[in-house]
């Protein structure tokens, strides 16, 4: 069978920026920007999906996200004086996308920095728009009973601008040192030794760690309907906190993204190069290349529901000479990868899902998840036939079997509320998510024993949900504005998983191939040695000037496993410039 490498898709994209077709085009907020978060309180306020992007494919457009937020200026329903000033914020932070004029800085620097207040430099000519911004992340903080005090030093740069009106790009370097909480330094040794969100690190000083982050892209739209994104970052979809679909946990990896926008409909494609690191099998220096193609199909069912189907497919399989190239197969936009995978033997990991939204009123919206390795339905007969029983619709069981590894999915639910019980900015979240043993993982296909290539992940952190499987979790948010630069925060995380007992795979192991299992049935949800975690976090930022924060944070973190407990209360205080929060949530 032939295969071809990851250039392709490289060659496929600069055949394209060659063409005269070239639109004009928008770079993407970065994953995670607190934005998102607002943007969807307008979309929610303004009591219907909006026309100019489909939410949950994130990260957002920054020109869909403004032509939107101008919109739902005059439309959205009671906007409170601080949705007003966000607004106009964002709208000032990305002024290449706005009719209105930028505001001008007072006291510009030097005559050529700061010459509006968001940015840095920015310069706006007929053939280049270019924006340079400083990246700073300092803060400080304490552990309880640990003498060695907490740390995180980010100092880097952030460009993004656009060539001739038709070429977005975008690029963030930051070199970091940090001592992190205990919690999270065990689970960058569950990780292979790779910090959450980010790849290979050093060590620095005691038990502090340094590492060099790097994201960039080049985006383009070749037709009116139809842009591509080639680079370096990570992406999100779903509504809530979590995704249990794709989830922006993980390391950046290497992506070509294909949106498709018509009518109703967002179609994305992704075709990744992921890394499964940390192991080597065929000699060298070289880390093992896995891949990932992904297809998203969002439909907006009507101005109030959004409706997506997901389909996605990891292949490995790299052996003790050759690295496995990308499979030419999944190169196909509009094939069902199921089929394509039992056309070439059954050898990878194949996905599937659906998410959903419906805003009720203005006030409330609700959001879901349904993620799917595996369904048998021969199986069903045996499950139904034990709830019968359980719900005493039946004396007893006509079937011995039940519960079978095979029912590998995952569910979340969830709600947001805006202006909370009439409180003009306070929005509160509920979301749950439950899901079962042995989902993300996958089996050697290589027959070589070593941890299975395709399971769904990458840089040895997990694309779904970062604690893994066989868990139920339950969180709850409130965040209040009382003031247009003031963002106060609670959030609550509590879990139960089942973890392995006595070194027999339970189904929480990701990374664990799933053929190591005790029998093919009995698998019960939360199966397993029981873990609980709950952790609260308080935060208390001050946005001093545009894109310049002052953060307080205090974290109270519970976990018990094998009659062992372990109570963590962490501080932090810290300046963000141009950097975003990243929330420990595990």
């Amino acid at each position: 069978m032939q295969r071809y490498n990851f250039g392709f898709l490289t060659i496929l994209l600069f055949s394209f920026l060659g063409s005269n077709l070239l639109q004009a085009q928008s770079v993407m907020l970065p994953s995670g920007h607190q934005w998102h978060d607002f943007v969807q309180r307008m979309e929610i306020k303004s009591g219907g999906s909006a026309s100019q992007f489909h939410f949950a494919l994130q990260p957002l457009e920054r020109k869909a996200m403004v032509e939107f937020l101008q919109e739902a200026d005059t439309t959205a329903r009671r906007l409170t004086r601080t949705d007003r000033f966000v607004i106009k914020d964002i709208i000032q932070s990305n002024a290449e996308w706005s009719a209105a004029p930028a505001d001008t800085s007072g006291r510009p620097f030097l005559k050529h920095f700061y010459r509006t207040p968001s940015d840095f430099y920015r310069r706006n000519e007929k053939d280049l728009f270019l924006v340079v911004n400083p990246v700073i992340h300092v803060g400080l903080g304490t552990e309880s009973d640990r003498s060695l005090y907490l740390y995180q030093n980010t100092r880097g740069l952030e460009v993004r601008g656009m060539i001739n009106e038709k070429v977005g790009f975008y690029t963030y370097m930051a070199d970091n040192q940090a001592r992190f909480p205990l919690y999270v330094n065990r689970k960058i040794q569950q990780q292979e030794g790779a910090i959450p969100g980010e790849g290979w690190n050093i060590p620095f000083g005691e038990q502090g760690y340094d590492y060099f982050t790097a994201r960039g892209y080049i985006a383009f739209q070749a037709t009116e309907n139809i842009g591509f994104q080639f680079g370096q970052d990570r992406n999100f979809l779903g509504y809530g906190q979590r995704s249990l679909l794709l989830s922006d946990y993980a390391n950046n990896y290497l992506f070509l993204k294909i949106n498709t926008r018509i009518w109703r409909f967002h179609y994305q494609n992704i075709f990744a190069r992921l890394v499964d690191w940390p192991l080597r099998t065929y000699g060298g220096r070289m880390f093992d290349p896995k891949y990932m193609a992904a297809h998203t199909l969002s439909f907006n069912v009507s101005d109030r529901f959004q409706l997506g189907v997901f389909e996605n497919v990891v292949f490995g399989r790299s052996d003790t000479l050759v690295p496995r190239r990308f499979d030419a197969h999944y190169l196909n936009p509009v094939i069902f990868y199921r089929a394509v995978e039992h056309h070439i033997g059954d050898p990878d990991k194949v996905s599937l899902g659906m998410f959903w939204r419906w805003i009720a009123g203005h006030r409330i919206a609700f959001y879901g998840q349904v993620y799917a390795d595996d369904f048998h339905v021969g199986d069903l007969k045996y499950d139904i036939d034990t709830m019968l029983v359980y719900m005493g619709f039946r004396g007893e069981r006509k079937y011995d079997l039940h519960a079978s590894f095979r029912h590998k999915f995952g569910l979340q639910q969830g709600m947001h509320w805006v202006d909370f019980l009439g409180i003009d900015n306070l929005d509160f979240q509920w979301e749950g998510n439950w899901i079962r043993p042995f989902v993300y993982s996958h089996y050697a296909a290589d027959g070589s024993g070593l941890r299975p290539a395709s399971s769904y992940s990458h840089y040895s952190q997990s694309l779904g949900h970062p604690m893994g499987a066989n868990l139920r979790e339950m969180m709850l948010s409130l965040q209040y504005s009382p003031h247009p630069d003031w963002l106060l925060k609670t959030t609550l995380f509590s879990a139960r998983q089942g973890m392995d007992s006595a070194g027999i795979n339970m189904g929480s192991n990701i990374f664990r191939d799933y053929v190591t299992r005790v029998g093919d049935y009995g698998h019960t949800f939360l199966q397993g040695e029981l873990r609980a975690l709950t952790l609260l976090q308080l935060e208390a930022s001050w946005q001093w000037r545009p894109n310049v924060w002052f953060d307080l944070q205090y974290i109270i973190r519970n976990e018990e496993q094998d009659a062992t407990e372990t109570r963590t209360g962490i501080f932090m205080a810290g300046l963000r410039v141009n950097a975003l929060k990243r929330n420990h949530w595990f």
